[in-house]
């Protein structure tokens, strides 16, 4: 039996799943975290633990692995870390975590994948041309993530501190995180980092699912930001106005908020433009981009 490897690494593990040449999964491995910029030895070796794992449980030959793992663009030793992934497969391909949840989200097709979880970016791909737009970072830009929707938040209890009253909305928000003031809050804030901060963007979703006012100012601010960043990537794959473009959407917030989905939708609908949005699938591994990128 012929089969590929696919290797999804991930700040908190890495999965690694065989694949019969038809997509059909035939065996999981998951080893510890792997992240080039983070720790090359370990990532290195979660890695090359997991894929040696399946090659010696599983009856047949093994015709490409490809991995995707973050750090990959900014990583000088790229070459010398494929070598030593050191298996026995005529094919080994490395390629950044977004790429391969592009592969995987567009199955091996032309179009574009929205990320949205602790940060946010928009990759695409048309024909020979890859392309991104956004993924900045928190402080330049995240437009549309869950550390922007935490930080409307905060940024809100502090405004309304300011002015002397409290909305229900701040209310709540220090009853969530069972604190009794904003300047607890603000020293809690500056010591967290963006994926702690990130995780009241489910707070903010909540309340404004509920009707909050000022909960749904700050999906429409987060959204409207996203939908253009979308746009752009649109603008750089050289699509025409009547073109239905693919959109895949994947990231924690876009996956688990219907809610949140529907405004993004809603948001790139005024811009007049045809999308063909897919079915939002966080239970199928990115890892199966290793079937379309052999296939391809």
């Amino acid at each position: 039996m012929d089969y590929v490897i696919g290797v999804d690494c991930g700040g908190t593990n890495t999965t690694a799943i065989a694949y019969q040449l038809s997509g059909q999964p035939i065996k999981t491995v998951v080893t510890g975290p792997a992240n080039l910029m983070v720790d090359d030895l370990r990532a290195l070796n979660n890695v090359r633990n997991a894929v040696q794992n399946l090659l010696a449980k599983i009856d047949g030959t093994c015709q490409a692995v490809t991995v995707g793992i973050a750090g990959l663009r900014a990583y000088p030793f790229v070459e010398r870390f494929r070598q030593q992934i050191n298996v026995p497969v005529p094919q080994v391909n490395l390629m950044n975590d977004a790429q391969l949840a592009q592969i995987a989200k567009l199955h091996g097709q032309a179009g574009l994948v929205t990320i949205a979880g602790t940060g946010s970016v928009v990759i695409g791909t048309n024909g020979k041309r890859q392309f991104s737009a956004g993924g900045w970072g928190h402080l330049l830009g995240d437009e549309g993530s869950g550390y922007q929707l935490s930080r409307l938040a905060v940024q809100q209890l502090t405004a309304e501190t300011d002015a002397g009253t409290l909305s229900p909305f701040s209310k709540d928000l220090l009853t969530h995180l069972k604190l009794n003031s904003v300047f607890e809050l603000i020293d809690h804030f500056y010591q967290w980092d963006k994926g702690h901060v990130a995780k009241l963007a489910p707070f903010v979703l909540d309340q404004a699912a509920k009707g909050d006012p000022h909960a749904n100012t700050m999906v429409e601010t987060a959204t409207t930001g996203l939908a253009a960043t979308i746009l752009q990537a649109r603008r750089k794959g050289r699509w025409t106005a009547t073109d239905t473009v693919n959109l895949a959407f994947t990231g924690s917030v876009l996956e688990k908020n219907t809610f949140y989905r529907e405004h993004l939708i809603q948001a790139l609908a005024k811009s007049g433009l045809p999308f063909n949005y897919l079915p939002v699938t966080p239970e199928i591994s990115n890892a199966i981009a290793a079937v379309y990128a052999y296939q391809a």
